[in-house]
């Protein structure tokens, strides 16, 4: 059974980090000091060190978070997929869409694109890991049509998930990066894509 002594360690925790999401999603991270961040989570600035080392250990401990509650908001369309492929596919990468919408500002969004390239993440190497479980989930329902016919017999379902990923990238970054594209379009866009991409491996 977890100690009191722990659930304390993991409120705090919980309560630095979500400080530190709302004040960079605000300011972004050069804007934002340690000192503002400990006085939103009504801690020391020692205390914020203690758990996390420096600021960019505690954004990146952000970054992993994201991703982490994407990808479990992602189980969901798992569950019971549509019937059609194209459908399928679409709402497991808008709900990427969306729910990064709702809980991310265009500003962190777009310090996490920088962090995800920087040195820190091996220039992208290591970010590729950790986005490995985006594309595992659309493995694991692409392979969910392919068992239903859906997918031509010289197309594997890995190969059918990384055409739909990257026939999202587009849309995503124009919304993220603050390009002009709102979401309606982005979801409408996502939806677009992907069917392009479904028609060019389905069963014919």
């Amino acid at each position: 059974m977890e100690s009191l002594r722990d659930r304390q360690k993991e409120r705090r925790r919980r309560d630095i980090m979500d400080a530190a999401w709302a004040l960079i999603g605000e300011k972004g991270l050069d804007a934002t000091s340690i000192e503002e961040i400990a006085t939103k989570a009504e801690v020391g600035p020692a205390t914020v060190y203690n758990y996390f080392g420096s600021k960019n250990d505690l954004f990146e401990a952000l970054f992993v978070r994201y991703i982490e509650r994407e990808v479990q908001a992602g189980e969901d369309c798992l569950v019971d997929p549509p019937q059609d492929m194209a459908e399928g596919m679409a709402a497991l990468f808008e709900t990427y869409l969306v729910r990064a919408n709702e809980s991310c500002t265009p500003l962190i969004m777009r310090e996490f694109y920088v962090l995800s390239m920087s040195k820190q993440f091996d220039y992208g190497r290591e970010t590729y890991r950790l986005k490995q479980r985006f594309m595992e989930q659309a493995v694991r329902l692409a392979t969910h049509y392919k068992e239903r016919g859906q997918v031509r017999e010289d197309v594997s379902a890995a190969d059918a998930a990384v055409m739909c990923y990257s026939a999202i990238t587009f849309p995503f970054l124009l919304t993220f990066l603050g390009m002009g594209m709102d979401l309606d379009t982005a979801r409408e866009l996502v939806r677009r894509y992907v069917r392009f991409a479904i028609d060019g491996i389905g069963r014919r």
